[in-house]
């Protein structure tokens, strides 16, 4: 006889299949997806427009990086951010390579992708975790106003390019008719923190699996994790189509030459 277990899992290996995009095929094999519990998470956003909310978070990880997606959603906003950092523990010769605009990383989100965006002026401010660049939008045909914020930080000197090992970044838009004004949105990238960075950990994070530790999902789970990451959650219009980015790189410092 056919277990219950068994047929749900069938079923949900079904779903995946019938609901993976041309991206998710391509990078499935890249690496490990987990779902990210609330206290395990890194990105933490103190913005009043989601306080009380758990968002839903996706962890990617490989040998020479990690990424988490983070989703928050609640009636007065929406906002996603995406943390990059690379794995010391396997190489200090690696680097992220992914310099953009925020008029860049703004369509990159499903949840801008076939708007209208009206770009406001951009502006580099100071938060604990280092200097980002701030630049308001609207997608004028919903009426939102949102902000668009972009971060690079932790540069490896050895690296002949100089680039960061660690980058992080998303947007923030309200509800059609509440204003979001230039400290408004200031405020609310300044209030982003990375735990084990600018605020501490609350335990060891779900990318850490050692042996030992509870085992990694079924691989089905995991792609349906990432379509999730890349397609979104019932309930709105969310998901980062490229994701995972897959920015990591590594370089020689000895002769200065790039390695891809």
């Amino acid at each position: 006889m056919i277990s219950v277990k068994s047929l749900q899992r069938v079923a949900l290996g079904t779903a995946v299949l019938v609901s993976l995009s041309a991206c998710a095929l391509s990078k499935q094999g890249t690496g490990t997806f987990v779902t990210v519990p609330d206290e395990q998470g890194r990105l933490s956003v103190s913005s009043e427009s989601y306080q009380g909310i758990a968002p839903q978070r996706i962890g990617f990880a490989d040998f020479t990086q990690r990424e988490e997606y983070a989703l928050f959603r609640s009636e007065t906003g929406q906002s996603e951010i995406l943390f990059m950092e690379t794995r010391r523990e396997h190489g200090r010769n690696i680097v992220l390579e992914f310099n953009k605009r925020i008029s860049d990383t703004v369509p990159m989100w499903r949840f801008n992708q076939g708007r209208t965006i009206s770009y406001g002026a951009s502006e580099h401010i100071k938060t604990d975790l280092g200097g980002f660049w701030v630049q308001p939008f609207q997608q004028t045909d919903t009426g939102r106003p949102c902000v668009g914020f972009f971060g690079s930080w932790d540069v490896r000197h050895g690296d002949p390019d100089l680039r960061p090992s660690k980058i992080m970044f998303g947007y923030h838009c309200n509800v059609k008719g509440t204003p979001m004004s230039a400290q408004d949105a200031q405020a609310f990238v300044q209030g982003i923190n990375i735990r084990g960075i600018s605020i501490p950990l609350r335990v060891k994070t779900a990318y850490d699996l050692k042996d030992g530790d509870a085992p990694l999902p079924p691989r089905e789970q995991q792609v349906a994790n990432l379509v999730i990451a890349q397609d979104g959650l019932a309930g709105g219009v969310s998901g980062l189509p490229d994701f995972p980015l897959l920015a990591s790189r590594t370089y020689n410092e000895h002769d200065g030459k790039r390695t891809p």
